[in-house]
């Protein structure tokens, strides 16, 4: 991979790095305030609010699985092992890397991981 491609890779998952923890900065915000509705909401009201707690929990652990994989994506960047098949020791395809910028397996590995 290229200093260009991999210094590009690197800007770029700083920056979806930086939209996910203030994202999650500010679902945590909305928790807490969701929350302290259900105090003195009816009950309706109150399961509308415990739903949208639920949703936002949801949310923090996808967005908490996708900021361990741009860590570990920067991790490799600082390695120098960012771009190569964890599995066959090739080169990840540009296009997948553009795509998931924290692949760790060539499309042909990636295929073969998931099984039939």
């Amino acid at each position: 991979m290229t200093a260009t491609r991999t210094e590009k890779a690197r800007t770029e998952l700083s920056r979806r790095r930086r939209e996910l923890v203030e994202a999650a900065l500010g679902a945590g915000a909305e928790i807490e305030s969701l929350r302290s509705a259900e105090r003195g909401a009816e009950f309706e009201e109150e399961a509308q609010a415990a739903q949208g707690v639920s949703d936002l929990q949801r949310l923090e652990e996808a967005e908490r699985i996708e900021l361990a994989r741009i860590d570990a994506a920067l991790a490799r960047i600082e390695e120098g092992r960012y771009g190569t098949c964890a599995d066959c020791g090739r080169p990840i395809e540009a296009r997948r890397l553009s795509a998931l910028p924290w692949a760790i397996r060539c499309a042909g590995c990636a295929r073969a991981s998931e099984g039939p």
